[in-house]
């Protein structure tokens, strides 16, 4: 890995996190303190896992420094599994297992569907 691409998972990574906290923030501030945590967790791992699905397949992405900068970095700091295992502490097994279970699921489906958007850009071009 050259410091090029390091420099570009950093700053991609610094962005992500960045978008990740203005949307729990938000999410705070609308549907309250309480719900916002669980919600935005599964908000930004589903998008996330649907983003990197679009980037590593759309030939928009093809270039190695643009994958350094939004699969390794944008991707890694907007999605967060530190989240879904403070989660699981959190709250008792039965329920915390089927949620993460569910986000899981859902973000299994979600990065399918990018996968999917990206493949159709390629084969439409």
């Amino acid at each position: 890995m050259s410091s090029k691409d390091f420099s570009l998972v950093f700053i991609g990574g610094a962005l992500g996190a960045l978008l990740r906290y203005l949307i729990g923030g938000t999410l705070e501030l609308t549907v309250g303190l309480d719900f916002a945590g669980s919600l935005s967790l599964l908000l930004v791992n589903v998008l996330g896992a649907m983003f990197l699905g679009i980037v590593n397949f759309h030939p928009r992405f093809a270039n190695e420094s643009k994958k350094s900068f939004w699969a390794a970095g944008f991707c890694g700091g907007f999605t967060t599994m530190s989240g879904i295992a403070i989660f699981l502490y959190q709250y008792p097994p039965l329920l915390a297992m089927p949620a993460a279970a569910v986000m899981f699921g859902f973000g299994f489906i979600g990065y399918a569907a990018g996968a999917n958007i990206g493949r159709a850009s390629r084969e439409a071009k």
